[in-house]
């Protein structure tokens, strides 16, 4: 058997023997295959000479199987059955029945405002399942989606490898975000309240500067920042009870997660908007999960990004 030719074995092999085998001939098999009956009779001979059996041997006009093919026939129609069955259909995907894990990558302040949501979505969805918010970046998102440790990841994504796929959600806007308890100024807060009060910043890399410094260094003028920080939500809840300023994004700023006073207006200055996207792998695009999956957060993230909004 170890100097079998595998390579030799093709669908139509198998396919002509099960159909010898249904119709006891070659002519029967040939009308069951729609094919001539020297290709079947072709077929039937590399079989016999593959297999080292004759498989059939003709009594009158029936093709009588031997030991050998009555062993193979179950095994053999098991094949084609996957084939047919399994691998050639369409994957379908029902979610009442997916009992596996989905993981998400997140930012820290996209899981704070769409984790719940998410949540309630997808496991009423597919009750079975077992649901992962991962901490990703656009320094590490990439790295993650590669090696299969996210599903997908939900960010702010400046480049796009080829072999990953981009799909935007919503564009974010910026916000000052302050105690007007504290700061009192009036609404919308001015240049001059703005610049004269300490500001706060998210620093995704160390730095205590953002694009804001350079806009502000253009006309002639600076702020004076304080503190940094890598979350969101601490400089969220920072900021309450103390004179301090944060430019930050609008879905952190109006998040329902805090039950306090803090007053959100227009900067006095203009500050891009950025793009928030999901990132998926290219390869995997295709799969009835993956498609249903990518379909369920986009949906998700749009209705919460919406009625947030709407909340202004």
């Amino acid at each position: 058997m170890s100097g079998i030719n595998w390579r030799g074995v093709d669908l139509n092999l198998l396919l002509t023997f099960e159909a010898i085998m249904v119709c006891r001939s070659v002519s029967g098999a040939s009308e069951r295959l729609h094919l001539g009956q020297p290709a079947t009779s072709y077929n039937l001979k590399r079989l016999r000479t593959l297999l080292d059996d004759p498989l059939f041997e003709r009594q009158g006009n029936i093709m009588v199987p031997t030991s050998r093919a009555l062993e193979l026939a179950p095994k053999i129609d098991t094949v084609i059955n996957i084939i047919r069955d399994d691998i050639l259909q369409p994957v379908a995907f029902e979610p009442k029945d997916f009992s596996d894990k989905i993981v998400i990558g997140l930012t820290d302040y996209a899981e704070q405002v769409f984790g719940p949501a998410l949540f309630d979505s997808l496991i009423s969805a597919a009750p079975n399942c077992q649901i992962l918010f991962q901490a990703v970046d656009s320094a590490n998102c990439e790295q993650a989606l590669d090696s299969g440790e996210v599903d997908l990841a939900i960010g702010v994504f400046k480049q796009q490898p080829d072999h990953l796929c981009r799909t935007f959600l919503y564009r974010e806007r910026h916000v000052c975000l302050f105690d007007n308890t504290i700061l009192k100024t009036k609404l919308p807060i001015s240049l001059d309240a703005y610049l004269a009060t300490p500001q706060v910043v998210v620093s995704a890399n160390k730095a205590l500067s953002s694009p804001v410094d350079n806009t502000l260094s253009e006309m002639g003028t600076q702020r004076r920042v304080v503190l940094g920080s890598t979350r969101f939500l601490t400089l969220r809840h920072l900021i309450s009870g103390r004179r301090l300023l944060c430019v930050m994004a609008e879905m952190v700023g109006r998040s329902e997660l805090f039950s306090d006073d803090i007053t959100l207006c227009e900067p006095p200055i203009s500050i891009p908007d950025f793009d928030i996207d999901m990132m998926s792998r290219q390869r995997d695009s295709q799969h009835p999960r993956m498609q249903w999956l990518s379909e369920q957060v986009k949906t998700v993230i749009q209705d919460e990004v919406e009625k947030i909004r709407r909340k202004q």
